[in-house]
């Protein structure tokens, strides 16, 4: 009899572990194996820090998953940097997977995150990596990976100062400084995506393409702020160089003129064709040194065609249509940008 009451006492608690095994049992419908991280991996768009990795999902069929690779520092904290525009990103990237089966895998897959989106902490410090798989519908946290980890150097502040958003400063090509580009052969990086072009000399006037006409030979002028589509560029890294593409259809670039480097030539939009005549390197600068309150952080954009050469325009700011156009080098306001 004692017995008896005894199970029937331990029951309830036997009940709540069991649940409690099973809740976690069940909640992990992602689990990772076989990851690897390694640095400086070579791909044809830079290097990366890179993590390959096989996946295997349960009670996940028809769904959408993302796995995300994110860079912890230090672990258990999403590590993140300061962007030109004053707001803390995070470094991380993630890919998107279509499970079409109940018990699906993801064999030696490959995440990475580019050199120039690392950011790293001034000093030597150690990061942490992971891998985290969502639903994506749902957008609930099905499994993570065992954390990984790299030690990486960043620059001290000072230099940091002179640097860019992407943490990296690289140095030219060999025709830059065959050229004498007074730009010392340092280049500027910033993070892909869609920018204004203003004017240095005017933050309401803006590079465009005339008429809003999304053709080859398009000219390129400056506009007024409406802050449309049409005026926004979007900036494609390759190497050290950007091709400036047109935001509403990225196959038209700012494209030198029949790949004519003199100053005068003119900037019109063209279909990418991948030729230096549609290559830009991008070189900051300040507005106005001398003023701490009219001075600000702009960029000389340089031609790949002769870095000695530059995006200006002629005319005066305040005239919309004052047309745009290679100029050499002299580091006047009518050749500093700011991106927006």
């Amino acid at each position: 009899m004692r017995q008896k009451l005894y199970f029937s006492a331990a029951l309830p608690l036997l009940v709540v572990i069991m649940t409690i095994l099973q809740g976690t049992a069940y909640g992990q419908k992602a689990t990772f194996s076989n990851c690897q991280l390694k640095h400086n991996v070579v791909t044809d768009k830079g290097k990366q820090l890179q993590c390959q990795f096989t996946a295997r999902f349960t009670d996940m069929k028809s769904h959408k998953i993302r796995i995300v690779m994110q860079v912890e520092c230090p672990k258990g904290t999403v590590y993140k940097y300061v962007n030109n525009d004053g707001k803390k990103v995070s470094v991380k990237t993630s890919k998107e997977y279509n499970n079409k089966s109940n018990k699906a895998s993801l064999e030696n897959k490959k995440l990475g995150i580019y050199n120039s989106k690392l950011h790293p902490k001034q000093g030597t410090n150690k990061y942490f990596v992971r891998l985290i798989a969502y639903d994506a519908t749902t957008n609930k946290v099905i499994g993570s990976s065992n954390y990984m980890s790299y030690t990486q150097t960043g620059k001290s502040s000072a230099s940091a100062k002179s640097s860019n958003s992407s943490g990296s400063v690289k140095s030219s090509n060999s025709s830059a400084n065959k050229s004498g580009s007074k730009s010392k052969g340092k280049w500027a990086k910033i993070a892909k995506g869609n920018y204004f072009i203003s004017c240095a000399e005017s933050a309401v006037v803006y590079i465009g393409a005339k008429n809003k006409k999304m053709a080859n030979g398009t000219n390129i002028e400056l506009v007024g702020k409406f802050l449309e589509d049409e005026q926004q560029w979007y900036f494609l890294p390759e190497n050290d160089y950007y091709y400036i593409c047109s935001a509403v259809n990225r196959n038209y670039v700012l494209d030198v003129k029949k790949g004519v480097a003199a100053a005068g030539t003119n900037i019109q939009l063209y279909k990418r064709n991948n030729s230096e005549a549609q290559r830009w390197y991008l070189e900051r600068c300040n507005t106005n040194p001398g003023n701490p309150k009219e001075n600000h952080e702009a960029f000389i954009i340089h031609s790949a065609l002769n870095p000695d050469l530059v995006i200006e325009f002629e005319g005066k700011y305040e005239e919309f249509g004052s047309n745009i156009r290679l100029g050499r080098c002299s580091r006047k306001k009518s050749q500093m940008w700011r991106l927006e």
